[in-house]
């Protein structure tokens, strides 16, 4: 479990079915996601039963942003690789907890994680130009532009 200030990045957990299923199916964020359908109950379930995978075999591994035990969202790490120390970073906050300051906590721990404990040398994210509130979050913090709607933050 990270802890920042106000809020705690912990591991999906069975209770978090309906806040992800909410968040999943949210078809606002489907641009930034990637996502083209919908996901049922019991793809998110079993979803959530191997969530838990060491980020080696899996390749990845979620977060639950938590506000004094409240879900208020997601930050990911994916295409984790070992060997070249990097993996790729995600979020999303639930509408009415952004421009808070949670995002850039959330990011932030998720990086002292990334180095800490992950031993990682390098992160990247992609965003569209459109998305302002996440280019502001991700340069915030450090994260440079390589191309187009390509970040990368170096250790």
């Amino acid at each position: 479990m990270l802890k920042v200030k106000e809020i705690t990045l912990r591991s999906l957990e069975f209770t978090d079915l309906d806040f992800l299923f909410g968040l999943e199916n949210d078809r606002t964020l489907w641009k930034v996601s990637g996502t083209t359908t919908p996901f049922s109950e019991k793809q998110l379930a079993n979803y959530i039963c191997h969530a838990k995978e060491d980020i080696a075999i899996a390749g990845q591994f979620r977060f639950v942003i938590d506000l004094d035990t409240v879900a208020i969202g997601l930050i990911d790490l994916y295409e984790y690789n070992w060997q070249k120390q990097n993996a790729g970073v995600g979020i999303v906050i639930l509408k009415k907890y952004r421009r808070k300051g949670f995002a850039k906590q959330a990011l932030k721990a998720l990086i002292r994680h990334a180095w800490r404990k992950l031993r990682l040398k390098q992160l990247h994210t992609g965003i569209f130009s459109d998305n302002k509130a996440s280019l502001a979050l991700f340069k915030a913090v450090g994260f440079q532009r390589v191309r187009k709607n390509n970040y990368v933050l170096n250790r």
